[in-house]
C-alpha cells in the first residue's frame, strides 16, 4: 500500500507540471473516482494512482504523440494516425510501467484504457473511465453524462454500456469514424448485457398459460 501511495505522490508531482486546466480536470476526476471506490469498495490508492496517470500526456502535440508511440512500440492503428490524443493513455501506461516502475496491472490497465474502454476490464479501469467522463465540467456540457454518473453507482457495467450508446450516437451524428477497439468493446458489452444466464428458462409460447379467445 505504501509503495502504491509513494508512486502515486510522484506521479502526481509530475501531473503538476502540465497546464492548469488539465491539472484541474484531474482534480475533478479524483473526486469522482474516489467516490466510485467508496462505492464499489476499490483500493483508493490504486485509484488515485491511475487518476493521477491517465491524462500525464493528455497535454502533447499530435505529432509527439506518434513519435512518442512508435518509440515505445505501441501499435498504432488508422484511427490513432487519424486521432493521435487517442494514445496519450497508452502512452502513460508504458510510462507509468518503465519510467516510475509501476507494477499494479490493474492501475495500467485503468490508464491505458481510460479513453476507449475495453471488452474485458477490471474494476479499477472501469472507475476511472466513467470518472473521466462525468466530471463536473462534462455533466455541464452534456447531461447525459448526468444519468450515466446517477447509474455507476448502482451498476458500472450498464454505466459504461450507457456511455458507449452515447459515443456511438456521437460518432453517427458527427461522422466520426468508431476505433476499432472501442466497438469491440461495446459489441461485448452489448452481448453481456442482453445474457439471460441469470433467468428461468423462457416458456415457450405455445405452453404459455392464458385464457382462451
Amino acid at each position: 500500500m505504501s509503495s502504491i501511495a509513494s508512486q502515486a505522490r510522484h506521479i502526481r508531482t509530475q501531473m503538476e507540471t502540465r497546464p492548469k486546466g488539465l491539472i484541474q480536470h484531474v482534480q475533478r476526476v479524483l473526486v469522482e473516482a474516489l467516490d466510485l471506490a467508496v462505492c464499489w469498495e476499490a483500493d483508493p490508492a490504486r485509484v488515485e494512482l491511475a487518476t493521477w496517470g491517465h491524462d500525464l500526456f493528455r497535454a502533447e502535440k499530435p505529432g509527439n504523440l506518434l513519435r512518442m508511440a512508435r518509440e515505445i512500440g505501441i501499435s498504432i492503428e488508422p484511427a490513432d494516425e487519424a486521432e493521435p490524443v487517442l494514445l496519450h493513455g497508452p502512452i502513460a501506461a508504458a510510462v507509468l510501467r518503465d519510467r516510475f516502475k509501476v507494477s499494479d496491472e490493474e492501475s495500467i490497465a485503468a490508464v491505458r484504457d481510460h479513453t476507449l474502454g475495453l471488452a474485458e476490464m477490471p474494476l479499477i479501469a472501469k472507475i476511472i473511465l466513467i470518472a473521466d467522463k462525468v466530471e463536473p465540467n462534462k455533466r455541464r456540457r452534456d447531461p447525459a453524462m448526468k444519468a450515466i454518473r446517477r447509474i455507476a453507482r448502482r451498476d458500472l457495467d450498464t454505466a459504461l454500456l450507457c456511455w458507449a450508446d452515447w459515443k456511438w450516437v456521437q460518432e453517427r451524428t458527427h461522422h466520426y469514424t468508431s476505433h476499432p477497439q472501442h466497438w469491440r468493446a461495446r459489441q461485448q458489452w452489448v452481448a453481456e448485457h442482453h445474457l439471460d444466464r441469470a433467468m428461468p428458462p423462457r416458456t415457450p409460447d405455445d405452453d404459455a398459460g392464458g385464457v382462451a379467445s
